[in-house]
C-alpha cells in the first residue's frame, strides 16, 4: 500500500493520476470479455438453428409457453380433451341415471297394475286395454308387405285385411308362447326351477355350464342351513334363468378350502363358473328379520333382494309407498288431511 503524507495537499491528485492507466486496462479487459461472450452465444445460436433446419424442424416454435409453440398447442389440445371427457362422463352418468329411473318407474307401474288386477274397475277397463294393444300392434304391422296389399285407399281397411291381421297376431302370439314354453322346458331339463343337490365331482361341470348359478354350502346338523334351503327352493321356482344347487360342505372339503368357506350356511353366486369375494351370502348377515321376529325369521324377499343386487337373478324390488306417490299411482297423504279426517270422525261420532 502506498503511503501518503497527510501534510501534502496535492497527494490525492497525484495518486489518481498514477492509477489512471491501470483502471483503463481493467475496463478494456471487461469490455473484451463481454464482447467475447456475446459472440460465443451468437455462434452457438446460429449453430443450433442450422442443426434445426437440417433436421427439418426449421420455422417451428417448440417452446411450451409460447402461444404458437408445438408443445403449447399439444398441451392446449390435451386440456380440451380432458374437459370434454369430464363433460361426456357427466352426461353419460346423467343419462344412465335417467334410464335407471325410467326403468324403475316402469317396474313400479307394472307392479301396481298387477296388484290391482283383480278389482272391478280394472275389469271394466279391460276392453280399453285390448284396444290400446291392438292399436300398437296395428302400428307395428303398418309397413308389413303381406298386409299392405289388402289396404283399400277409398274404403280404409278391408275385411280381408282385418281377418289376415287377426290371424297374423294370433300366430305371432302362439309362436311366442311356444318359444317361451320350449325355453322353460329346456331350463327345467337342466335342473332349473328347483334346488338340486350335487356331489363334489359334479361341482365344476354344473357351475361352468350355467350362465348364472347359486350354490349353497350346508351342513346336515345346522338348523340355519335348513332355513336357507327352504328359502332357496322358493326362489328357484320363480327364477328359471338361474341354476340353484346345494352341496354338503363335509363331503366337498377341496372346494370349501379353495372358495374359503368358513361359515355355514354360505351361498355363493357364479357367473359362467366365476365368482368374486363380494358375490356371496355368509350366514344370515344383512338379512333383516321380520318385525318382532327372531334373527332366524327373515322374509324370503331379503335373500331375493341380496341375490338380485349381486345380479345372479333378475329381481325387481317391491314398490314403496313413496314411489307410488311419486309416480302418481296413489294420492299423497298429508298430516293435515289425516288429522282433519280424524277430527271429523270424532265429531261425527
Amino acid at each position: 500500500m502506498k503511503m501518503v503524507d497527510p501534510m501534502d495537499a496535492l497527494a490525492p491528485m497525484r495518486t489518481i493520476k498514477d492509477e489512471g492507466p491501470a483502471k483503463d486496462d481493467r475496463e478494456k479487459s471487461v469490455s473484451e470479455a463481454v464482447q467475447e461472450e456475446v459472440e460465443n452465444r451468437m455462434t452457438k445460436a446460429a449453430e443450433e438453428l442450422k442443426q434445426k433446419y437440417a433436421r427439418g424442424e426449421g420455422g417451428r416454435d417448440a417452446s411450451e409457453n409460447g402461444p404458437t409453440g408445438a408443445a403449447y398447442t399439444a398441451a392446449a389440445v390435451a386440456e380440451r380433451e380432458r374437459r370434454k371427457g369430464i363433460k361426456d362422463a357427466e352426461r353419460a352418468e346423467a343419462e344412465a341415471k335417467a334410464q335407471k329411473e325410467a326403468q324403475r318407474e316402469a317396474d313400479v307401474r307394472y307392479q301396481f297394475a298387477a296388484d290391482q288386477g283383480g278389482s272391478e274397475d280394472d275389469e271394466e277397463e279391460e276392453p280399453l286395454e285390448e284396444e290400446d294393444s291392438d292399436d300398437e300392434l296395428l302400428n307395428e304391422l303398418d309397413g308389413d308387405p303381406e298386409v299392405f296389399h289388402y289396404v283399400c285407399p277409398q274404403f280404409g281397411f278391408a275385411q280381408m285385411f282385418l281377418d289376415l291381421l287377426v290371424a297374423k297376431l294370433r300366430n305371432m302370439r302362439l309362436t311366442q308362447i311356444k318359444a317361451e314354453q320350449m325355453t322353460k322346458m329346456e331350463m327345467m331339463r337342466k335342473g332349473h326351477g328347483e334346488l338340486t343337490e350335487i356331489v363334489q365331482d359334479e361341482f365344476l361341470p354344473k357351475i361352468t355350464a350355467a350362465a348364472r348359478c347359486v350354490v349353497h354350502f350346508y351342513h346336515n346338523d345346522f338348523h340355519r342351513c335348513k332355513i336357507m334351503d327352504m328359502h332357496l327352493k322358493d326362489i328357484a321356482r320363480r327364477h328359471l334363468d338361474t341354476l340353484f344347487l346345494t352341496i354338503n360342505a363335509e363331503k366337498a372339503p377341496f372346494f370349501c378350502e379353495k372358495l374359503n368357506v368358513r361359515i355355514l350356511p354360505t351361498v355363493i353366486s357364479f357367473f359362467n363358473g366365476i365368482t368374486k369375494p363380494d358375490q356371496r351370502q355368509i350366514g344370515f348377515i344383512d338379512l333383516q328379520p321380520k318385525a318382532g321376529g327372531s334373527e332366524d325369521e327373515w322374509p324370503v324377499s331379503a335373500l331375493e333382494e341380496k341375490l338380485g343386487k349381486i345380479g345372479v337373478i333378475d329381481y325387481v324390488a317391491k314398490a314403496t309407498e313413496a314411489e307410488l306417490e311419486r309416480y302418481g299411482l296413489v294420492q299423497k297423504k298429508s298430516i293435515y288431511s289425516s288429522r282433519h279426517n280424524q277430527i271429523r270422525g270424532e265429531d261425527y261420532d
